[in-house]
């Protein structure tokens, strides 16, 4: 018997990275998983298997979600963000605690992404700005996030987002039984390793695909860079053995699409926390904000410039490396 995942998010704190990824992890390890992603927009149930079906929408019943559930056989990796919850609520009053309750008792493991607010806010912000959650293929990411970009973000946005995650980590604690946390940052420093605390598998891709969901993660980003700037610093480390090891990767991912147990691909990154700063002008008056609202809360310290130069620095080791 395997564990089914469910993964808990504001969204915006890497958990389309960490479903897409584990999917895929634990099918390359030879475990046949459904990644249904969000519960709440759209579910379909064919031969015992519960697979995404967008065009549903909000159209299901809380009830129908959780008969849905318990009927299904596969294993599964899915995902509720509580802003959907939010959303749903505003055309139809309905009581989630059954929906919790089924939750709790059909996945094994309930994972809660974190994030610092401070970034999680920013993402959030850019996001507003471009109308565009998430990307899939190196083009679609120089098509959002070029390089002479530049925006200016709502800080009044910001600021509501800012709000939105102590609601986020009230919602968690309040209705859900957590196996564990994943941290954002943890999860793109070392992909693989992060997969394999959750699932206790001592499988790695990089050695039977000829390389890691981390460098595959790593080679999409940079790839993007290169294009743009077509500096071959972007490039170190690649050769043809990688390659195709990425091009394995990416034929798994696709397949997986084609049978419905994947909605799309692993998300390749969008912005690094040196990438907003170079592009959001008014990325000191964000800082000021966070700090103001960080005072009046317990959980979250106040940042510096020298935080944030730390932070930069920490993420140019995986990404600028």
């Amino acid at each position: 018997m395997f564990p089914n995942y469910l993964i808990l998010t504001p969204d915006g704190v890497g958990s389309t990275y960490l479903q897409r990824a584990l999917t895929v992890y634990l099918n390359c390890a030879g475990i046949e998983y459904w990644n249904t992603h969000e519960l709440l927009n759209g579910l379909r149930l064919e031969n015992g298997n519960l697979y995404k079906d967008q065009s549903l929408n909000y159209t299901q019943s809380t009830s129908k979600i959780c008969q849905l559930l318990l009927e299904s056989k596969c294993n599964l990796v899915s995902r509720i963000a509580n802003y959907h919850i939010n959303t749903r609520l505003k055309h139809k009053q309905e009581d989630y605690g059954k929906l919790y309750n089924t939750c709790n008792l059909k996945f094994n493991k309930i994972l809660y992404c974190t994030r610092d607010p401070f970034e999680y806010a920013l993402s959030w912000s850019i996001r507003w700005n471009t109308k565009v959650l998430n990307v899939y293929s190196i083009a679609e990411r120089i098509d959002v996030h070029s390089e002479d970009t530049k925006q200016t973000i709502d800080i009044n946005y910001f600021y509501k987002k800012l709000q939105d995650y102590v609601s986020y980590e009230y919602w968690v604690n309040d209705n859900f039984n957590i196996s564990q946390s994943v941290k954002y940052n943890e999860l793109h420093r070392n992909v693989d390793q992060v997969l394999q605390e959750i699932t206790g598998l001592d499988y790695s891709t990089s050695n039977y695909l000829g390389v890691s969901l981390q460098d595959f993660s790593l080679f999409r980003y940079k790839a993007s860079l290169y294009k743009q700037t077509q500096d071959r610093k972007h490039l170190q480390g690649m050769n043809n053995h990688k390659v195709a090891g990425y091009l394995k990767v990416k034929r798994i991912a696709h397949d997986l699409i084609s049978k419905k147990q994947l909605v799309n691909t692993i998300p390749v990154k969008m912005n690094t926390l040196q990438d907003k700063q170079n592009r959001i002008t008014n990325f000191d008056d964000a800082v000021d904000m966070y700090n103001t609202w960080a005072t009046g809360t317990n959980d979250h310290p106040q940042l510096t410039q020298q935080i944030i130069k730390n932070r930069i620095l920490e993420e140019d080791i995986i990404y600028a490396a």
